[in-house]
């Protein structure tokens, strides 16, 4: 029974269910009951040091990396007397969903990404009830602080989507001499030569002739950003235009390629929720639907450090390398991580 006192166990069994991953369906694969599978799940703060300690290893010889911040949904359907679970509209069903909503970042080169840090963003009314004041800046703050505690040696820039495009949060990477690239909507005034447009109507910001991307400097509030307007042709040859805002001056294919850089932490969502059971703890309690989401966590970097080492293309070809372990087995192999990193890890 000790191996199966082992931290990386419940993210393993996150990977190896088939059902779903109540406390009852793991329980059955680890042989004991819902409750006991209760009892071993890990604190949140055991799983994300673990997370750490792959993504100091996946990254040890890169000299540039990308903090990826996003939020999604947890749908929590029924989900009567869940402390945090709040109505959300969701852009993606133009509907409101009981759900909790999870903001995550996660570290990535743009081959592996491991996600590092979350928090849960709460509306004003629950926020209260748990005396938390913390605002979307405040988090993102925090991640990034994580990352370079994780990596003091690094240049760590920063990509997100137009959620994000905020003055505050601009103002702040700017003012901290950090490099952030998100997208910018269209209907925004900025102010180029001294003249106030729309950015959708800004003739001398689009790409002319062959041009897949153009770029100039405007202002926008108290802020010099580097406006890149890029041009996509999708599979049936339709056309549009997506509008990218930097701090940093770099020619527009690499703004480009920087902002593409943000595509992992999307996939991370879709294969959590589909394969690991992101969205499937049924706990009323908080600090229990936290300690799932580090495990969730820590099941999507042992997946990434499995593509490493047996050189595979997606995270779910690992999951499927994984289930063809036996729990025992795995729980030997993924758990020589801190024997591996002894005193690396501060």
């Amino acid at each position: 029974m000790a191996i199966l006192n082992s931290s990386v166990m419940y993210a393993l069994l996150l990977v190896l269910s088939t059902a779903k991953r109540s406390f009852e369906q793991l329980g059955k694969i680890a042989k004991m009951g819902g409750k006991e599978m209760r009892r071993r799940l890990p604190k949140s703060e055991i799983s994300l040091r673990k997370s750490h300690v792959i993504a100091l290893r996946l990254f040890k010889n890169c000299t540039v990396l990308t903090l990826i911040i996003d939020d999604t949904l947890m749908k929590k359907i029924h989900s009567h007397g869940m402390v945090g679970s709040a109505w959300h509209f969701d852009t993606k069903t133009n509907s409101t969903v009981k759900s909790y909503r999870l903001l995550a970042a996660a570290i990535t080169n743009g081959r592996f990404t491991i996600p590092i840090e979350f928090g849960f963003m709460f509306p004003k009314e629950i926020l209260m009830s748990l005396d938390q004041e913390k605002s979307k800046l405040d988090f993102i703050k925090e991640f990034y602080d994580s990352a370079t505690r994780l990596f003091p040696e690094k240049k760590i820039k920063i990509a997100a989507d137009g959620l994000f495009a905020s003055v505050e949060f601009l103002l702040w990477c700017s003012s901290n001499n950090i490099d952030v690239i998100v997208r910018m909507h269209s209907n925004r005034k900025v102010e180029c030569k001294g003249i106030s447009h729309k950015i959708r109507e800004m003739k001398e910001l689009m790409p002319r002739g062959k041009q897949m991307a153009r770029t100039i400097q405007v202002r926008w509030h108290e802020l010099i950003l580097y406006l890149t307007a890029e041009r996509r042709i999708d599979k049936h040859g339709n056309e549009s235009i997506v509008f990218l805002a930097a701090t940093y001056k770099q020619r527009p294919r690499q703004y480009i390629h920087d902002y593409k850089l943000r595509w992992p932490i999307e996939k991370f969502f879709r294969t959590s929720k589909q394969y690991l059971g992101l969205d499937e703890c049924f706990s009323r309690k908080l600090h229990v639907q936290t300690d799932h989401v580090a495990s969730v966590f820590l099941a999507y970097a042992l997946a990434q450090r499995e593509m490493k080492n047996k050189k595979l293309k997606t995270p779910e070809q690992a999951i499927r390398a994984i289930k063809q372990g036996k729990l025992p087995g795995l729980i030997i192999r993924f758990d020589r991580l801190d024997q591996i990193f002894d005193g690396v890890y501060a």
